[in-house]
């Protein structure tokens, strides 16, 4: 890159000296903002990777997170962070960090603003004075700025989200790279001899332990997790109890008035029907004159939706099926009880013969590693 001088220094020819630039921007009658915005265009942004600070125990997290810097920052400066809706505290861990590293997320980098390094006097009167947000477990914030990273990467990188954190688990990388290199072999053997076959039972016996393993690996790295879902859903299940147990009781004698509403409506219908049918013989006898009134009794009203203020709620119909005579359903509608004949095949195929099944043996290979 051609270089050349200033009053300011050296810069970039193609680029130009930003604070010339902000200058002559000023003399036109520039706002400070217009300026600040060529100043940004111009000058090569810092990219820098910090450790958070646990706000619990006060240690550096082992994961970098990596930051666009408006200011150029040292190793080891203590800086304030922008992470998610809030906050945190965080040490300069590497600086001049290429921006070849973050090309397939760049869009996502957040940048640290001007001013944000902490002095070092000031330090334990800022840990004092922390905003509650600061004081959130490192579980908290750590987890949130892990899925924001992990959310990135998965939608920039095709590649699994455990080969974009190196270093993360060595272990479950192992078994990774092993699993690859007996995928490999399988997709190039070919078996035609015995100790083809013998070579393969090896490999099947290695498989049969590195699935072990990883299974293992990924229940121990499930299992808090698990728990800590079955927490939250317990916990949910037992704070939502009264609000469902309102519901079904409410909607329970919501449907109850509403069945009596249009039960009384059909007698009360019935029943004027059968006095305009009396009347209308009446008036036969009597050359089409009717000798008495008739007296219809007032229909209630059985309405489909009831609106009040808020809102509204009604019938909806909703139609299930009932058998009532299982001999006449036709075969089409059967459903073969597959578990259970399953049980039977596999305990009993030699001793019970069922009309209509046949059983079949159809042989796996089956591993046992030494």
């Amino acid at each position: 890159m051609t270089k050349g001088k200033c009053s300011h220094g050296e810069f970039e020819l193609e680029k130009g000296c930003p604070l010339c630039v902000a200058d002559r921007m000023a003399v036109e009658g520039n706002t400070p903002e217009m300026l600040k915005e060529a100043i940004a265009k111009v000058q090569p942004k810092n990219i820098v990777k910090v450790k958070y600070f646990s706000e619990t125990t006060g240690e550096l997290s082992n994961r970098e997170y990596t930051y666009f810097s408006a200011d150029r920052l040292n190793v080891g400066d203590i800086v304030i962070v922008p992470v998610r809706d809030t906050t945190g505290k965080a040490q300069v861990s590497a600086i001049n960090v290429p921006e070849s590293e973050i090309q397939a997320f760049r869009d996502k980098v957040k940048t640290i603003p001007s001013d944000s390094i902490i002095p070092e006097k000031t330090l334990d009167e800022m840990e004092l004075e922390a905003d509650e947000s600061l004081a959130a477990s490192e579980k908290q914030w750590e987890a949130e700025a892990e899925a924001e990273l992990a959310e990135v990467e998965a939608n920039s990188i095709e590649e699994t989200a455990l080969a974009l954190r190196p270093g993360e688990d060595i272990e479950a990388h192992s078994y990774h790279e092993e699993a690859n290199k007996l995928l490999n072999y399988a997709q190039h053997r070919v078996i035609k001899t015995l100790d083809d076959a013998k070579i393969a039972t090896d490999d099947l016996s290695i498989i049969s332990n590195l699935k072990k393993m990883m299974e293992a690996k990924r229940k121990e790295k499930l299992s808090p997790h698990e728990a800590q879902v079955k927490a939250i859903r317990d916990t949910y299940n037992y704070l939502m109890a009264p609000v469902l147990e309102a519901e079904r009781i409410t909607k329970s004698k919501q449907v109850a008035f509403l069945q009596e509403q249009e039960r009384v409506k059909r007698e009360q219908e019935e029943i004027n029907r059968l006095r305009m049918e009396a009347a209308q013989k009446d008036a036969a006898l009597h050359n089409g004159e009717i000798s008495e009134s008739v007296d219809l009794v007032e229909v209630i009203e059985a309405p489909e939706r009831v609106r009040s203020d808020m809102g509204m709620s009604g019938m909806v119909d909703h139609w299930v099926y009932e058998v009532v005579d299982f001999s006449a359903v036709p075969r089409e509608y059967l459903v073969v009880d597959s578990a259970m004949l399953n049980a039977i095949a596999k305990k009993h195929h030699d001793q019970k013969q069922i009309p209509g099944i046949k059983f079949v043996n159809k042989p796996y290979i089956a591993t046992r590693s030494k």
